[in-house]
């Protein structure tokens, strides 16, 4: 860290956003981006420039429902409930910032992030539900949620995820072995056949969640039953893997952080108020 920017006060932000407004997280030269939105307002409001670090880099399309970014501002924010109404007035519809909290110095919230939980929205049923249009993957393919459930449970612990991400961003990276902390699936008890397909890891490689999902999927519908997911890992080749799921029904759930009981709380008075359904 720079010495002018040891005196900065650090904050941390709760953010919920539709990934159909943005051209993904990080500013780039198409717009309008999240990071690029974030950064406008805080810049009206605080009057300097201001740059923002995220737990995670979402692609065009992928929503966030508990993205955490952090910034650091020479201004301390006295009153934290005006300064979100005044960011929220000053953002786009697609995005909000559901709460702030003031973080030590010493957290960044992609490099002390311990772990990352990503869901993905699997529509099942005879007829497409335009409510779920761009929300979720739909497939009137029977879904095997017996064996999905299977496979999930041999994703679990220390793996190579080669054969899942994509191909050209393999390139100079210094390993693709991922650890994966939890990973289920879960039906909406109101909507029969809207599932949600959790992973929580320790990291992410490109395209990693998208294609693991379609790889469940296909073996979830008998397209696969002549194989299965440790298999597909073994093989280290993306071409035996299954297809790329679209982007729109990827949702960044939640970042977590061992040493920094403030971004729980952060999550816990969003929960508070009603926070995400079933």
């Amino acid at each position: 860290m720079k010495k002018e920017e040891a005196a900065k006060e650090n904050y941390a932000l709760l953010v919920e956003y539709d990934g159909g407004c943005f051209y993904g997280y990080q500013s780039q030269r198409q717009s309008p981006t999240v990071q690029e939105e974030i950064e406008k307002a805080l810049a009206i409001l605080l009057r300097e420039p201001v740059r923002i670090y995220g737990a995670g880099r979402t692609d065009t399309g992928v929503h966030a429902r508990g993205m955490i970014v952090n910034f650091r501002t020479k201004f301390p924010i006295s009153e934290p409930s005006r300064f979100l109404l005044g960011i929220n007035a000053l953002t786009d519809r697609g995005l909000s910032i559901q709460g702030i909290r003031s973080v030590p110095e010493s957290f960044h919230s992609q490099f002390a992030c311990t772990a990352r939980e990503y869901e993905y929205l699997l529509l099942n049923s005879r007829f497409p539900q335009p409510v779920w249009k761009n929300r979720a993957f739909w497939s009137q393919h029977r879904i095997d949620v017996s064996r999905l459930r299977q496979e999930l449970e041999l994703l679990k612990g220390e793996h190579d995820f080669r054969s899942l991400a994509k191909a050209n961003s393999m390139r100079n990276r210094k390993s693709t072995v991922r650890v994966i902390y939890d990973a289920s699936l879960k039906e909406n008890r109101e909507e029969p056949g809207l599932f949600r397909l959790r992973i929580k890891a320790n990291g992410f490689l490109h395209n990693m969640i998208r294609i693991l999902t379609g790889t469940l999927f296909e073996i979830a519908i008998g397209k696969r039953n002549e194989t299965n997911l440790l298999e597909i890992l073994s093989s280290k080749n993306r071409t035996i893997a299954g297809m790329t799921l679209p982007a729109y029904g990827l949702y960044f759930l939640r970042a977590y952080y061992d040493s920094f009981p403030q971004i729980d709380s952060l999550y816990e008075e969003r929960d508070s108020f009603g926070g995400i359904p079933w």
